[in-house]
């Protein structure tokens, strides 16, 4: 399937300094999703005292009233994106794993074969 033995190395290499980027890809993505999900709790927790101290609206309304706002709606959309990016991060490192084991397992098909 490859050249080399060398080839299978350096397949590796290249999937081991993938996996670390995407760790650290991760453990940006993650505090950005915690920054995100921050952002839109306060502004939903304002909003939905706002509706029921300013505008009288029921208690059990304005947790739905709430999540329509434009600002509460932008920052929850911003937080779900973040979510996704983090949960794509989440699925690469699975596959990255995944493919660092085969390529082991070639590498040692390889030796024995040699």
């Amino acid at each position: 399937m490859y050249d080399s033995g060398q080839d299978l190395y350096n397949l590796l290499k290249q999937q081991r300094k993938l996996l670390s980027d995407t760790v650290k890809a991760m453990k940006d993505t993650g505090r950005k999703l915690a920054d995100f999900e921050r952002n839109y709790r306060i502004a939903y927790r304002k909003e939905v005292l706002r509706l029921h101290i300013q505008d009288d609206v029921a208690w059990t309304a304005c947790a739905d009233l709430a999540k329509g706002d434009e600002t509460v709606a932008e920052l929850r959309f911003k937080r779900d994106i973040a979510k996704s990016d983090y949960e794509v991060c989440q699925e690469k490192i699975m596959q990255t794993k995944l493919e660092i084991r085969i390529l082991e397992t070639e590498i040692q098909e390889d030796r024995r074969g040699s």
